[in-house]
Parts: structure tokens; C-alpha cells; sequence
């Protein structure tokens, strides 16, 4: 399907060359266009294929990460209002506006076996819709970056949202497909312990420019990944992808909302 529409495009830029388009012209569009294929390749080297989207979000997640599914109630019975299940099962921690997440095992450095990754999703969306809740949704990331803090006992050595350092993703110096954005970056992240084994807590703090829409990615990680680098440059790539696809609930829709609960997604879907 991709070599499809690559020699359609391609074709279509030949089509305008000969069609009296300037030579310059067509020679730039044309190395404009294999920039972009080459583009989407290095994507779909790192990244799942498809977008996970959420009620509020889409966005490509490192290609080792699969979804963590939210129970499936049978039809006839009512929600139990018990803990969502993709909620960690590892200190005390429980994230507010959870909307998704994911977990993925990875060969760990110095014959230690292997160890579970895990990338959780977390939104502002339902706050803003709730009137009284400006201010918690106003706050939303720093709450994120303090509830993992204080999870695993590092709340004073842990900075704040506003002491973190702002970076563009993607980076100035890169050439950019997609509209760039900026995040406020904890790493190498809050020191843990998961499983009496060395992980890190890795934030990325998203704020729309011009809206109060906030999202936060949790990455929860062993310390000694084989190959860390490769997982990086995914970790880079996926934030490249992130798209808010709704600011906040329509009016009306947030009686009886229950944040960090959902239904349980179909393909491509959290």
C-alpha cells in the first residue's frame, strides 16, 4: 500500500515537471518528497504503525510497547468501580486522566534477565469540563510529575514542572514534518524501584500552545536496557507524532465521568 502511494505522489510531481512546471521547481518538490518518505521510513523503523487514539489524543508509540487493556464488562452487567487494570500494580501510584497505556519487556544488560517497560498516558480532558475543576486541570502535569515523585519516595530531590528544562520536538536543527512542539522534560527521571530492580521515571510534560489542554507520557523504565539508545531515539520519534484531537468535552458530557477509566478499545484505540 506504501509503494502504492509512493509511485502515485512521485508520479503526480513528474506529471507538474512535464506538465511546463520549472525545472528548479520540480527538482526541489521532488527532493522534498523523498525527505518525507524518508521521513515516514525512519518512523515506521521505531514506531508501531498505527496511531493509538484516545478521546482526546492519537499519537505512534515505540513499536516494543503493546496496550494494556481496560476490562471488557459483559453485556447486562454494570461497571464494577473497582481499579482500572491499567493502572500500575507497583508502589502507590494511580494516575488521574489515565487514557492509556502500555507495556513492553526488554533484554536488560549483564545477564539480569529481562524487565518490563511501561508507558502510561495521562490528560487534563475530563478536568475541563467540570466547572470548579479549572484549577486542578490548570495544574495537571505538575500533579502528574509530584504523584510519581511522592510514589517512590522522591519528592525532595524531584524538580518541579517549572524547573524543568523546555525542549522542541522536534529539535530546531532538524528538519520538520510534522508541526513542532514543546515539552518539558524529566530525565533521566526519578530514581525507582520496581520489582527490587533499578528503574527510572521518565516525564514528558505537554502543554497546547493557546489552549489548556495538558498531556503527560509516563515512562517507567529499567535502568540497564540493552541497546537504551535505540529506545531513545523511539521515545523521540514517538512524541513527534503526538496529536491533541480534542481540547476538552463537549458541553454536557462530563456528568458521571470517571477519570482515568474508559471504555475498553477496538484496533487502533485506547
Amino acid at each position: 500500500m506504501n509503494r502504492i502511494r509512493r509511485i502515485t505522489v512521485l508520479g503526480l510531481f513528474l506529471a507538474a515537471g512535464l506538465a511546463g512546471c520549472g525545472r528548479e521547481t520540480y527538482l526541489e518538490r521532488f527532493d522534498e518528497t523523498k525527505r518525507y518518505f524518508a521521513y515516514e521510513d525512519k518512523l515506521n523503523q521505531y514506531l508501531t504503525r498505527v496511531a493509538w487514539a484516545g478521546k482526546s489524543f492519537q499519537i505512534r508509540v515505540p513499536k516494543q510497547f503493546q496496550p494494556i487493556a481496560t476490562k471488557i464488562a459483559k453485556k447486562g452487567e454494570e461497571e464494577a468501580d473497582e481499579k482500572d487494570p491499567r493502572q500500575p500494580k507497583f508502589a502507590e501510584l494511580e494516575f488521574a486522566g489515565l487514557q492509556g497505556a502500555w507495556q513492553a519487556s526488554f533484554p536488560l544488560t549483564g545477564g539480569a534477565g529481562s524487565g518490563e517497560g511501561y508507558l502510561y498516558l495521562c490528560s487534563n480532558y475530563d478536568l475541563l469540563a467540570k466547572k470548579g475543576d479549572e484549577e486542578r486541570a490548570k495544574a495537571f502535569n505538575a500533579d502528574v510529575i509530584l504523584r510519581c515523585a511522592t510514589a517512590f519516595g522522591q519528592q525532595a530531590s524531584t524538580k518541579r514542572l517549572s524547573e524543568l528544562p523546555l525542549f522542541d520536538i522536534p529539535p530546531k536543527a532538524e528538519e520538520a514534518f510534522v508541526e513542532k512542539r514543546k515539552f518539558h522534560v524529566l530525565s533521566p527521571g526519578i530514581p525507582a524501584l520496581v520489582n527490587d530492580k533499578p528503574y527510572r521515571v521518565r516525564i514528558f510534560s505537554y502543554k497546547k500552545e493557546k489552549s489548556s489542554a495538558q498531556i503527560s507520557l509516563v515512562y517507567i523504565l529499567p535502568d540497564n536496557i540493552v541497546q537504551a539508545s535505540v529506545l531513545d531515539k523511539a521515545i523521540d520519534l514517538s512524541l513527534e507524532t503526538l496529536v491533541v484531537t480534542q481540547e476538552k468535552p463537549p458541553t454536557g458530557t462530563a456528568k458521571g465521568a470517571k477519570s482515568g477509566k474508559g471504555k475498553s478499545p477496538g484496533a487502533g484505540a485506547l
